[in-house]
């Protein structure tokens, strides 16, 4: 790696050098040669670039890790911002000669605003699941059975998240509250949240359902989908009951964070089912399963021997069937005619030989 790093740097000052001196030698005529842009290889093309669903984590471990990566930062944060509510003494100790560093390090670790390093990985990680909705989007877009656009939803889920993202930041909820209560005179929760709060769980509840319904492996999504969706639902709940208690606004603010990070962690969890469909490694369910099941041969079943008992019997119940033309070989002879009950018992005894063989 040292040779191709030399080898590259004197290439670079070849080129240097080489348009120092063109420059000297055209400066009595003021005219200049263009400068040697660059050199790239052929792999730094962007049409040979690979794509970000390559990224994404595709087996049991790598998904495990990375809902751990985004777990443990955000916990931690919450931890330390809950720290000093939870037990009455402050994390930081402002005094002394730096003062104004731990109250500055305090105010990063506020646990009632969301312009604070949880709140900041809230929205990283809103920014992941919209991000990973858009590439799932790309994948589905191509199943060749999709004839009713059911690919979109997860354009729809990428909004969702973006539009939740804002919320954190700005308060879309009052003021959706505040417009229905203007409109319609009904105050539903305080200060109208309650209508935010219908809406959100309404749009969500369609959207979700629209997504993780037609995948084949929806277990896990619809896991952390689900507690994405809880976790939204009790910081909603402790907004409505809270009052304006510190308690409660703490407690909805971890909430809301931690239902962030679990809706990415399910994206990602979307993201490695459909990876698996694209690659044929999802098990069949249903009757696919059934029709896929390899199919145990029969066993041969060998013909019974034949006695000889079985031919002249076989042969006696054939010439009791000629009888009745009276043609044997194309050639008519005179011989005594079997009776009915004759032939019936011959043939019963062939059966009998042929079943007992």
């Amino acid at each position: 790696m040292s040779l191709n790093g030399s080898q590259r740097r004197d290439q670079r000052r070849r080129l240097v050098v080489s348009w120092n001196r063109s420059k000297g030698a055209d400066s009595a005529t003021a005219v200049s040669e263009p400068r040697l842009m660059a050199a790239y290889g052929p792999e730094a093309h962007p049409e040979k670039q690979q794509g970000p669903a390559t990224l994404l984590p595709t087996g049991a471990g790598g998904l495990t890790l990375a809902a751990i990566a985004m777990l443990v930062p955000v916990g931690a944060a919450l931890a330390l911002a809950a720290a000093g509510p939870v037990f009455g003494r402050p994390v930081f100790a402002i005094e002394g000669r730096f003062a104004r560093t731990m109250q500055a390090a305090a105010a990063c670790f506020d646990p009632r605003s969301m312009q604070s390093l949880a709140g900041w990985l809230a929205q990283v990680t809103l920014g992941v699941a919209a991000a990973v909705a858009l590439i799932v989007r790309l994948m589905r877009r191509h199943r060749r059975d999709d004839y009713n656009g059911r690919y979109r939803a997860w354009g729809w889920l990428a909004g969702l998240f973006v539009i939740t993202s804002c919320a954190g930041v700005v308060p879309l909820g009052p003021l959706f509250g505040a417009l229905v209560t203007d409109a319609s005179g009904v105050v539903l929760g305080p200060s109208g949240i309650g209508w935010w709060v219908c809406l959100a769980t309404v749009v969500y509840g369609l959207v979700v359902l629209w997504t993780v319904l037609p995948l084949h492996e929806r277990g896990a999504t619809a896991f952390w989908l689900t507690l994405a969706m809880a976790s939204w639902g009790a910081s909603a709940g402790c907004v409505w009951l809270g009052g304006g208690s510190d308690t409660w606004a703490i407690a909805g603010h971890a909430a809301w964070t931690l239902g962030a990070t679990l809706s990415a962690v399910a994206m990602l969890a979307a993201a490695r089912s459909v990876i698996r469909e694209v690659r044929g490694q999802c098990a069949p369910v249903g009757r696919q399963a059934e029709q896929r099941k390899p199919e145990r041969a029969a066993p041969a079943i060998e013909p019974p021997l034949e006695d000889e008992d079985s031919d002249v019997t076989e042969a006696l119940a054939d010439a009791a069937t000629d009888d009745e033309s009276g043609f044997v070989d194309g050639v008519e002879q005179e011989h005594r005619h079997l009776s009915k009950a004759e032939r019936k018992r011959l043939k019963k005894l062939a059966r009998m030989n042929r079943s007992a063989a």
